[in-house]
């Protein structure tokens, strides 16, 4: 359960409502990790929460996550690009708990039309959502092949590649403009010496 570098998006009561949805006996020994980021309060909050039927660990700020997506079946998180991205590269079921307005709404889109996740805002039902998955080991192996398919772990190398086999056009065309603006400068001079030895 994630909220975040922040740890926004209602983190505990989520947190809890999953807890509780999960708190029955756990012989494969199932567990939830909760990365609160930067939100102290609610750290404190889970940490000392009376957690039943369920191993929970709580983690602040962290560079783990790709360590622990690894260990992950899904993840809940808020609709940030790169925590969608990361877990889709891992394979993983995505429950969107929230999104911003504007630049995050269509991350909602990618994952729920994209087959592998949900969104819902209320706590009790993501945790019903999260439940099902849990226990449908079918369904969590195909939204996470799906989840697979999405990703694209060599994105940032491509989007370098392409900006370089740009450079050699950037490069003619900023020539091109600065040869222009100098012809063009050199014009308006020879016109205005023109005009001054034609002047009485």
């Amino acid at each position: 359960v994630v909220g975040g570098g922040d740890g926004v998006g209602g983190i505990s009561k989520i947190a809890k409502a999953i807890g509780d949805a999960l708190a029955t006996p756990n012989p494969d020994g199932g567990q939830m990790v909760v990365v609160c980021g930067k939100n102290a309060e609610a750290k404190q909050e889970l940490e000392e929460h009376d957690w039943k039927g369920i191993p929970v660990h709580v983690e602040g700020f962290t560079d783990r996550m790709s360590d622990l997506m690894a260990a992950s079946d899904c993840i809940v998180t808020k609709a940030g690009p790169g925590t969608v991205t990361e877990a889709a590269i891992r394979g993983l079921p995505v429950m969107l708990s929230s999104y911003l307005p504007g630049q995050e709404r269509g991350n909602v889109d990618y994952v729920v039309k994209g087959g592998f996740g949900a969104f819902d805002r209320n706590p009790e039902a993501i945790a019903k959502t999260v439940k099902s998955w849990i226990e449908d080991d079918e369904s969590r192996r195909r939204m996470s092949e799906i989840a697979k398919t999405k990703g694209n772990p060599q994105a940032t190398f491509e989007i370098a590649k392409d900006i370089l086999s740009m450079l050699p056009e950037m490069k003619s065309a900023s020539e091109s403009a600065t040869s222009a603006t100098l012809s063009s400068e050199s014009n308006n001079s020879q016109q205005s010496a023109e005009m001054e030895t034609a002047s009485p």
